[in-house]
């Protein structure tokens, strides 16, 4: 259920007076499309001899929009409950198993990001600070570094796992200006 909020009309066009910066008023059309939300996964097809099975590919795809934070956790926890997430329309694909939610703002800056954990989310805690918004960068280029290795020495399982400890770490480098509302929203949902 899509929530309330108060409408203000200026020259006869509808705007919401945005909670997530006082005094900011944005057109109620873009408002409720403000944030996009994609989901990173892997995407099952039939191999082209039916004997040898199937096999499986990296892919991301769009599941939303939504205007409210909360609207955007609520929308990702119930398509993971309902297990509702289908390949979309890529006719090929025979399934597609969602590993990273992530959210962003019509700027394309990153506000939330959550880890798929069967029919849950675990939802990435932004970092507090620019200092250790460094420290996890660093942390994720030795993780990418490291993936690219063990791809290299064909351990590519290993390498996928690096990968997605890498993006979901990657989930904490939450622009600053969401960081506040973020750590908020998550905090309400857990309580």
């Amino acid at each position: 259920m899509t929530p309330t909020l108060p409408l203000f009309h200026f020259d006869g066009v509808p705007f919401v007076a945005t909670p997530y910066r006082p005094g900011t008023y944005i057109r109620e059309d873009v408002f409720w499309r403000q944030f996009a939300i994609t989901c990173q996964g892997r995407f099952e097809y039939l191999e082209d001899d039916p004997a040898y099975g199937t096999f499986w590919l990296p892919g991301t795809l769009n599941v939303g929009q939504c205007g409210l934070i909360e609207e955007a956790m609520t929308l990702i926890a119930s398509l993971l409950w309902q297990d509702r997430i289908d390949p979309g329309g890529d006719t090929d694909a025979l399934d597609f198993v969602p590993e990273l939610f992530i959210v962003r703002d019509r700027f394309d800056r990153l506000m939330l990001a959550g880890e798929a954990m069967s029919a849950h989310i675990k939802w990435c805690q932004p970092v507090a600070s620019d200092q250790e918004a460094e420290r996890v960068a660093k942390l994720t280029f030795e993780l990418y570094d490291e993936a690219s290795l063990e791809a290299g020495w064909d351990n590519f399982s290993t390498a996928e796992r690096l990968s997605l400890r890498a993006r979901v770490l990657e989930g904490r480098l939450v622009d600053r200006s969401w960081r506040a509302h973020t750590r908020d929203a998550i905090r309400n949902a857990s309580a």
